[in-house]
C-alpha cells in the first residue's frame, strides 16, 4: 500500500514540478535544464530516503503502522519534504560561470 501511494505521490509531484520550476528557478538557467536538475535530484534523494526509512521502520518492527493513513503520510513526508527542499535550493542557485572547455 505504501509503495503504491509513494509512487502516486512522486508522479503527482513531478507533474506539478514543471510549472513550479519555471517560476522559481534562477533567471539565468534554462527552464528545461532546471526541471531536469530538479526532477533528478528530487527523485534520487526521495528514493534514497524512502528506502532508508523503510528499512529503519521494518528493522524497528513498525511496519504494520504504515498501513494507516496518518503514519503513511508522515512517512512519505519524511522522504519527500527534504528531497523537495534540496532540489528547490539547487535550482535557485546561480549557475557557475565557467568558461567553456577548449
Amino acid at each position: 500500500m505504501t509503495d503504491l501511494l509513494a509512487l502516486v505521490v512522486w508522479l503527482i509531484l513531478l507533474a506539478l514540478a514543471f510549472p513550479y520550476v519555471r517560476r522559481s528557478k534562477h533567471p539565468k538557467v534554462p527552464p528545461l535544464a532546471a526541471f531536469m536538475l530538479f526532477a533528478t535530484l528530487f527523485s534520487v534523494v526521495a528514493g534514497t530516503l524512502y528506502f532508508a526509512l523503510l528499512w529503519l521502520v521494518q528493522a524497528m518492527g513498525w511496519g504494520p503502522r504504515l498501513g494507516s493513513a496518518p503514519w503513511a503520510l508522515a512517512f512519505l513526508s519524511l522522504a519527500f519534504a527534504p528531497a523537495f527542499l534540496l532540489a528547490r535550493w539547487i535550482i535557485r542557485r546561480p549557475p557557475l560561470d565557467r568558461p567553456p572547455p577548449k
